[in-house]
C-alpha cells in the first residue's frame, strides 16, 4: 500500500527546534521524526512512501539524499492546501487505497495489524488514547466505527484521539473544495456521519511532537526510539 507522508509543515510551533529547518527534520535522539517514521513503515515491509511537501522542501529532497532515500517519492504543493488539500494533490494518481501519515507524530504503531485490520474500499482512522484530550479533541466510537468527531473538552476527559494515521481512497474526496481544505474537518466528520469511517484502536507509545513541550516531553520519556529500529 501506498504511503503518503504529510511533511510540508512550516513547525510555527516550534520557533526554536525548527528556526531554520523544516519541521519534518526536527531531531528526536539523534534522528529526524522523518527517519523514525520511515524506519518504522519499512520494519512493516511499507517501502512505496510518497511526501507531501511545502515549506523548505529542497532541505527535505537533499536530507532524502543524504540518508541513501532519494528513491522516495515526493510531491511539492505551490501553495499551502491544508491537510485535506495536501493528502488529495498527493494522492491524485492513486486508484487503489492509501495510508496518511501526519510528519509531527511519533509512534510505535502495528502497521502490520492496522492494514489486516482494514476492509478494501473503506476508510479507517487510528484512535490514540489520552487520559487528557483537551489538546486534541475526541472521537465519539461504537463498535469499530467512529460516529463523530468531538470538540475539544473545556475541562480533563479522557478519550480517545485521531491519531495523524489514517487510510482513505480517493473516492473520499469527491465532494470536498477545489483547493485548500482539512480532512478533519472537511472529510472525516461526513464519512463518520454516513457511518463510513472504521476506528483502530492503538493501545502503546504516542506521541504528537508539534510544540516545543510536547517535543521535549518526548525526547525525554521516548528513550526506547533511540534503539527503534
Amino acid at each position: 500500500m501506498k504511503v503518503i507522508i504529510l511533511a510540508g509543515g512550516m513547525g510555527t510551533r516550534l520557533p526554536d527546534s525548527a528556526k531554520d529547518i523544516p519541521k519534518a527534520l526536527v531531531q528526536i535522539h539523534g534522528k529526524a521524526i522523518l527517519d523514525h517514521q520511515l524506519e518504522l513503515l519499512e520494519k512493516h515491509g511499507l517501502k512505496d512512501v510518497r511526501l507531501s511537501l511545502g515549506f523548505r522542501a529542497d532541505q527535505i529532497v537533499a536530507h532524502l539524499k543524504n540518508t541513501g532515500r532519494d528513491r522516495v517519492e515526493y510531491i511539492v504543493e505551490e501553495e499551502p492546501l491544508g491537510t485535506g488539500g495536501a493528502v488529495r494533490f498527493a494522492a491524485r494518481d492513486l486508484a487503489d487505497d492509501f495510508m496518511v501519515l501526519n510528519g509531527d507524530i511519533l509512534a510505535d504503531f502495528d502497521f502490520s495489524e492496522i492494514l489486516r485490520a482494514h476492509e478494501p474500499g473503506s476508510a479507517m482512522i487510528v484512535g490514540a488514547w489520552r487520559d487528557d484530550a483537551r489538546d486534541f479533541g475526541l472521537l465519539d466510537i461504537k463498535e469499530s466505527k467512529v460516529r463523530a468527531f468531538l470538540e475539544k473538552p473545556a475541562e480533563p476527559r479522557s478519550g480517545y484521539i485521531n491519531a495523524g494515521c489514517y487510510i482513505l481512497n480517493s473516492k473520499h474526496f469527491g465532494g470536498s473544495a477545489e483547493k485548500a481544505f482539512m480532512v478533519e474537518k472537511d472529510i472525516f466528520p461526513c464519512l463518520a456521519e454516513s457511518g463510513e469511517l472504521r476506528a483502530f484502536l492503538h493501545d502503546g507509545f504516542w506521541q504528537d511532537v508539534g510544540t516545543e513541550v510536547r517535543l521535549a516531553e518526548v525526547q525525554k520519556e521516548s528513550a526506547h526510539l533511540k534503539n527503534d529500529t
